[in-house]
């Protein structure tokens, strides 16, 4: 069923968020995006000829207004790697239209498999990974309704489908922090007992 990823994982975020998190302002931001991600998910509007869903364009924005805000190398690179995302994303999406059957698995992992990987190539910090993720992914959804259109093939931009791959990649990246951190915790505490024995 289409969207379950979606709901899962935008509802264990604002779970997570509303009651696990500290009362800060980011906590707030978090747990009202995840709400508003999820109530607008059901909802899309006419752009000219194309079919657009109002949480596709509420994530694309949401990144767009915080990547605005970094310097103007640090933009530029964001671009670098967004354009890369969206280039893998919209091939992976031809290549399983026009020619299913190097399909093995599910389609939704392997293409968050194969954005995961990018965004851990370009980035180290986990905020730059999710943005570039987002950006990237929406822009190549874009690419692929357009090239869509011009073979006649009615696709909705930011479907089910779509917010599905987006939230198993962010969960996959969200989960590779994690382990990240918890070997940075490990590394940290055998140096302290190495200290103290020497």
């Amino acid at each position: 069923m289409e969207g379950i990823y979606f709901y899962f994982f935008f509802w264990m975020l604002w779970v997570i968020s509303t009651f696990f998190m500290q009362k800060t302002r980011q906590r707030t931001m978090l747990a009202a995006a995840a709400l508003i991600a999820i109530i607008l998910s059901s909802v899309s509007l006419h752009i000219g000829s194309f079919h657009v869903t109002l949480s596709f364009l509420f994530l694309f924005f949401l990144s767009c207004y915080f990547v605005a805000k970094q310097t103007c190398w640090k933009l530029l690179y964001m671009v670098i790697a967004a354009l890369t995302i969206a280039f893998a994303y919209t091939s992976f999406q031809l290549l399983s239209l026009f020619d299913p059957v190097w399909i093995w698995m599910d389609r939704t992992w392997m293409l968050a498999m194969v954005l995961v990987v990018i965004c851990l190539l370009f980035y180290e910090n986990i905020q730059s990974r999710l943005l570039c993720l987002i950006i990237g992914a929406c822009q190549g959804e874009t690419l692929y309704s357009i090239i869509s259109k011009k073979v006649s093939f009615s696709y909705v931009i930011g479907s089910f489908s779509f917010l599905d791959t987006v939230s198993v990649s962010a969960a996959c990246l969200l989960i590779w922090a994690l382990f990240e951190q918890i070997a940075v915790h490990v590394s940290g505490k055998k140096q302290i007992k190495g200290t103290k024995q020497s």
